[in-house]
């Protein structure tokens, strides 16, 4: 009985109100009923929403979230770091997997894992001139000792240091190595050339060289193991008036992509045999 008595007062004093407002000229429609029944409400909305624009134009709150989107900028800067260090240590872990692959499948190489630290560039900038390596007498590297990695022949070393080590690439001209060629078993020189490719000489004239063939070491002389892949044949030079045939060789090594090689430590070369391969010309040359 109360709340009807009380919601019936309401109304009166609605309807009162109304009735004056009308009275008065202030409303002419129901459009401005509307509008003066909301108007409370209006009010209320735009008082709260300056309140929030205040407190956003605050200096203190302007530094606190100027604080915010600077530690939001650091976590951003070092999760990309992170990232990129992880990436990294992925292509190594790759790179190195690949290593112990080639070790696994010979286990008769006693194998020393090297890094690659230094380049010298020929007088072509896509040829590498010397390649230096982080390790050196102390770890038991000696001139001559093959330098492979899993794609295949890098070369041999030159000199050693405490340290560090020099390695004679198979692009350089100085290099000499005996080769055959998978498919046919024919045999020759490979030689480099101060070219990203090499050239492989002296090669018999009974069976065609085909490209695309995989030449690998022969072993002859002991300089180098037998069965280690130099490269592919990417093209012939073949003439009935010649005694040989040769062929340019692409490396399968990509000398500019360099970062880790296997030095194959057990591996010692037979100076004597060496030395007649020199005299006789076209032999495989020594350190």
């Amino acid at each position: 009985m109360k709340s009807r008595v009380l919601g019936l007062t309401l109304v009166a004093i609605l309807l009162v109100g109304l009735g004056g407002a009308i009275l008065s000229g202030h409303l002419n429609s129901a459009g401005d009923f509307t509008r003066w029944l909301a108007a409370p409400l209006e009010e209320r909305l735009s008082h709260t929403g300056k309140a929030f624009r205040e407190r956003l134009e605050r200096p203190s709150d302007i530094d606190s979230l100027r604080q915010e989107n600077e530690r939001l900028r650091r976590e951003i800067e070092r999760l990309q770091v992170a990232q990129v260090q992880l990436a990294e240590v992925e292509k190594e872990n790759e790179r190195l997997r690949a290593l112990l692959n080639f070790a696994q499948a010979h286990p008769t190489y006693q194998i020393r894992g090297a890094g690659v630290v230094g380049m010298v560039i020929g007088r072509d900038p896509s040829v590498i001139d010397r390649i230096l390596l982080n390790v050196g007498e102390l770890d038991g590297i000696r001139p001559g000792m093959p330098v492979v990695t899993n794609t295949g022949l890098v070369g041999r070393i030159l000199s050693v240091h405490k340290t560090t080590s020099v390695v004679l690439p198979i692009t350089d001209p100085e290099s000499a190595v005996s080769a055959i060629v998978q498919s046919s078993r024919l045999t020759g020189i490979v030689r480099g050339q101060q070219r990203p490719t090499l050239l492989m000489r002296y090669i018999p004239l009974d069976t065609p060289v085909q490209v695309g063939d995989l030449v690998l070491t022969g072993g002859l002389g002991s300089v180098f193991p037998p069965k280690i892949v130099i490269g592919q044949v990417v093209s012939v030079q073949r003439h009935d008036y010649d005694l040989f045939q040769q062929a340019e060789i692409r490396p399968t090594v990509d000398f500019r992509r360099l970062e880790e090689v296997l030095v194959l430590t057990h591996f010692s070369p037979n100076q004597e045999i060496r030395d007649v391969l020199e005299e006789l010309g076209g032999g495989e040359k020594g350190p």
